[in-house]
C-alpha cells in the first residue's frame, strides 16, 4: 500500500536512543559518468555524514561521524561540511558541501558543492518493522567546483529521509532498484522469507505499488518483475559505471573502503545502471546490492 507522509515528516524528528533518521540525496548522469551521494545520518545524539563525488574520470570521498549536539532548527539536516536544508516539504531541498574530500590515491583537494533538489513525483512512505522511509524522484542541478575548476550540471536523482529504529540485524541481502519517475523497487531478504516494497508508473502515467519484486542475475545484468503479477512487466538494468563499495556496521557504522573490518555486518554495492523498460527504451537509473558478511568463526 502506498502512503503519504505529513508536511511536517520531511522535517527532522525528536529521536530516542537507539533510533536513527537519515537524509539521503544520490544523482547521475544518464552515462554514469557523474554520480553521487549526499547523506547524513542522525542518532539521539550522534552524527555520520557521508559525501561522494565520480566526477570527471576521479572519485572523491568525504566521511565524518562524531557527536551531535547542535540544536539545528527542524528542516536543518545539516552537517559539518556537508548541508542539506528543506526548502519546501517534498518539494525543494538545498544541498552543499564546502571542504576537503580526498580521492581514491589519499590525494586531499578543495571541493565545493551548490546543489538544489526539485522533485517531480509525490513522496511514498513505506514502513519496515519499526522503520519508516520514504522515497521521491526529482532532480538535482547546479555546480560542482574542484579547486578552481567549475562545472554546472543536470542530473537524475532520488531521495531517501527515513527514521526509526534501524534493523540492520534482520536482512540476509536486499537490492534497490530506482529510475526515477518510472520504477522504484526493493527486495530485502530476511530468514523469515523475502520481503518487498516500491512503486512502478504506468505509460499512462498511474503510480501502482508493488508487493515483491523478483530480481534475477542474467549474463550482462539484472531482470525485475514483480510477484505475483499485478500487470508490471519486465525491467532489465545493467550497470553503466563500476559501483562503489560501502560496509554497513551497527546502525550508524557505515564506511567506503577498501576492505570490511571486524564488527561490518554487510557489504554494500551501489551506483548507476541503463534500465530498458519493457517498452526497449532506456533510462539512466540507480541500482544497491547489499549481502550480510560471512565471517569465519571467532571473528
Amino acid at each position: 500500500m502506498l502512503l503519504s507522509p505529513s508536511l511536517a515528516d520531511d522535517f527532522r524528528h525528536s529521536l530516542r536512543p537507539g533510533e536513527h533518521e537519515a537524509f539521503y540525496f544520490v544523482f547521475t548522469a544518464s552515462d554514469g559518468a557523474t554520480f553521487g551521494l549526499l547523506r547524513t545520518l542522525f542518532g539521539s545524539d550522534s552524527l555520520l555524514e557521508m559525501l561522494v563525488l565520480r566526477h570527471e574520470g576521479c572519485t572523491y570521498f568525504h566521511q565524518f561521524r562524531g557527536p551531535f549536539a547542535a540544536p539545528l532548527s527542524p528542516e536543518d539536516a545539516s552537517g559539518s561540511a556537508l548541508r542539506l536544508q528543506c526548502e519546501q516539504p517534498w518539494a525543494s531541498w538545498r544541498c552543499g558541501f564546502q571542504g576537503l574530500v580526498r580521492d581514491t590515491t589519499g590525494k586531499e583537494v578543495s571541493l565545493a558543492l551548490d546543489l538544489r533538489f526539485a522533485a517531480t513525483t509525490s513522496p511514498a512512505l513505506y514502513r519496515f518493522g519499526p522503520y519508516t522511509q520514504v522515497q521521491q524522484d526529482g532532480r538535482l542541478c547546479g555546480s560542482v567546483r574542484r579547486d578552481t575548476l567549475e562545472t554546472w550540471g543536470e542530473w537524475v536523482a532520488y531521495r531517501d529521509h527515513s527514521w526509526g529504529v534501524r534493523p540492520m540485524g534482520v536482512a540476509q541481502r536486499w537490492t534497490l532498484v530506482c529510475v526515477p519517475d518510472h520504477l522504484y523497487a526493493v527486495a530485502v531478504e530476511t530468514d523469515k522469507g523475502t520481503q518487498g516494497f516500491g512503486r512502478w508508473i504506468t505509460p499512462e502515467g498511474e503510480t501502482v505499488s508493488i508487493n515483491i519484486p523478483v530480481v534475477t542475475e542474467t549474463d550482462t545484468g539484472w531482470v525485475i518483475v514483480e510477484a505475483p503479477r499485478v500487470g508490471m512487466e519486465a525491467w532489465r538494468v545493467r550497470r553503466s559505471a563500476p559501483p562503489l563499495v560501502a560496509y554497513l556496521g551497527p546502525a550508524g557504522h557505515e564506511s567506503f573502503r577498501d576492505a570490511p573490518v571486524p564488527g561490518d555486518l554487510l557489504q554494500d554495492e551501489m551506483g548507476p545502471v541503463l534500465a530498458i523498460a519493457p517498452d526497449g527504451k532506456g533510462y539512466p537509473g540507480f541500482m544497491e546490492q547489499a549481502r550480510r558478511i560471512e565471517w569465519p568463526s571467532g571473528c
